[in-house]
Parts: C-alpha cells; sequence; structure tokens
C-alpha cells in the first residue's frame, strides 16, 4: 500500500465523516450506490476488509457511538451478523466498545488508525516473508530430489511466458550463454509482443548474459538494418522454423507467439545437449 494509497483513504473517510447528507444521521439505510460513487471501497477490501465490515464501520463513522439495532439499520447487515462484524473490527482496532446504562455502545476511531492498521500488516508480510526465507533451503532440497527427471511443461499466454523467461534469466549468470533458432520470418507486429521481447532482452543484456541467434534469410532482407542488444551475436540461415527453439543450460523451450503465446520447456540434459550439437551445425553454416 503506497502513500497515495493511503493518503485517499484517509480523505475518503475523513471527508465521509463530515457529510452526514449522505445518508442523514436519522436515516435508515445507506444509499450505497451513492457511496460507492464517492468512494473507492476496493481500497479498504485491498487491505483486509470485507464489504459487510466496511458498511458497518461507515455506518458507526455516520452514526457516532450507538448501540447495535440503529447501526444495523444504518448499515443493511444482517442482525445476526452485527456482533460478529463488531468483534472484527475491534480486533482490527477500528472500532471501541462501552458500557452504558447497562446497554453495548460501539465508536467507530479515527480513519488514522487505518494507516497503523495497513502497517502492521506490513510488518507482519515482512516477518512471513522471512520466515519463508528461512524454511526455503529445506523446500528446495525436497524440490530438487527430482531435479535429474525429464521435466516438460506447458506455459500459455504473456502471464506465463514472462514467468518462463524471467526465470531464465534469472538461472543465468553473467557470462552464460543463450541459444536462439528461430525469431520469426519478419519484427511482430504486435506492439505488446514486442515490448515484451524487448524487455527480456534488455534484462538479459544489462545482467552481462549472451546470445547467439539464428535468423532466417528472410528476416534480414525485411529490414534494412537490424539493431541487437548488447552481448549479441546473430547469424542467417536460408530456411526458418515454424517456433522459436530457445536452449540454455539444460533446458530446451519452444516457443510460438501465434495467435497465443505458449511455449512448452523441457528439462532435460540429453534433450538439451541434441539440440546444442543441431545449433552448432546451423551456426556453422549460417552467415553473418
Amino acid at each position: 500500500m503506497g502513500f497515495l494509497a493511503q493518503h485517499i483513504i484517509i480523505c475518503n473517510l475523513y471527508a465521509l465523516s463530515l457529510v452526514p447528507s449522505l445518508g442523514g444521521r436519522n436515516s435508515n439505510v445507506y444509499n450505497w450506490g451513492f457511496l460507492s460513487s464517492f468512494m473507492d471501497y476496493g481500497i479498504l477490501e485491498g487491505i483486509g476488509l470485507t464489504s459487510s465490515e466496511i458498511k458497518v464501520y461507515l455506518a458507526l463513522i455516520d452514526l457516532g457511538p450507538n448501540s447495535t439495532g440503529p447501526l444495523v439499520k444504518k448499515s443493511g447487515v444482517s442482525s445476526s451478523k452485527i456482533y460478529d462484524l463488531l468483534d472484527k473490527l475491534i480486533e482490527k482496532g477500528l472500532v471501541t466498545t462501552y458500557i452504558q446504562s447497562n446497554t453495548n455502545y460501539f465508536r467507530a476511531v479515527n480513519p488514522k488508525r487505518l494507516i497503523n492498521y495497513v502497517q502492521t500488516k506490513k510488518q507482519e508480510v515482512e516477518e512471513q516473508e522471512k520466515q519463508v526465507r528461512d524454511i526455503l533451503p529445506v523446500l528446495e532440497s525436497r524440490f530438487n530430489k527430482f531435479e535429474g527427471e525429464t521435466k516438460v511443461e506447458l506455459f500459455k499466454g504473456y502471464k506465463g511466458i514472462e514467468t518462463l523467461f524471467k526465470e531464465m534469466v534469472s538461472e543465468l549468470k553473467k557470462g552464460d550463454e543463450y541459444l536462439v533458432v528461430g525469431g520469426g520470418d519478419k519484427p511482430s507486429a504486435n506492439e505488446r509482443t514486442k515490448l515484451f521481447f524487448e524487455r527480456i532482452h534488455l534484462l538479459r543484456s544489462k545482467k552481462g548474459i549472451k546470445m547467439r541467434i539464428i535468423f532466417s534469410e528472410s528476416r534480414k532482407k525485411s529490414l534494412k538494418e537490424i539493431k541487437l542488444f548488447p552481448n549479441t551475436s546473430a547469424k542467417y540461415f536460408p530456411d526458418s522454423t515454424p517456433s522459436t527453439i530457445n536452449i540454455y543450460k539444460d533446458v530446451t523451450i519452444l516457443l510460438t507467439m501465434s495467435p497465443v503465446p505458449a511455449a512448452i520447456r523441457i528439462k532435460d540434459k540429453n534433450i538439451t545437449q541434441s539440440y546444442k550439437i543441431y545449433f552448432e551445425k546451423l551456426w556453422k553454416l549460417a552467415k553473418r
């Protein structure tokens, strides 16, 4: 949760507390449709409040300290759930309670308390991240028991291939080499595809990962000049492949970007070695 989002939460809730005309302290039920246009409830749901908790909290802001009867009418939530919702809001530090004339009353705390609530959640997430990092070596050792086996995985969509190629960049170190056969007969006209590969190759080249790529000659003819990223060598071969072959370490990736981005990742030392031999033979025959 960034500063801007936090600021919007405070401003929206503070403004809401100053506008009783939205429902009026004597109105039975909120005009939630109108309120939805007044502020973004997704922000409050994003920090962990349910829609019912939001209704009760905002009703308390509008009503001021009150018992459950008026609160049920104002919020529109079920009377059977009101105490559970109030208990949850009390646990989150957003509501307080007291007894007056043998009746339980509830009060919404200042909306600024939401910042403390978000900061507490942030600290909890950071602690959880630390705990996960502590057990990561044990999990990885158990996971790696099967690393010697052939693994075939399918990735679909831009999110899928983004995960795939970012893992590749993460696994390779400075000076490591990445081999490619293909790349299409002509540059993609799809802006999202072009932007995707630009980002991946920018990450790769900045990290010092080398790449040798064999394009088809038709690709060279379609452009007067092919601009390559640093740490990249290119050659051209008369024939083309319907898909792109990507080779690194013990991994082979067969990739197509049309009609939907899809890739098959094969983790196998022998299979990848055969593709490396195939690449080197083509590299010797290809021309610059």
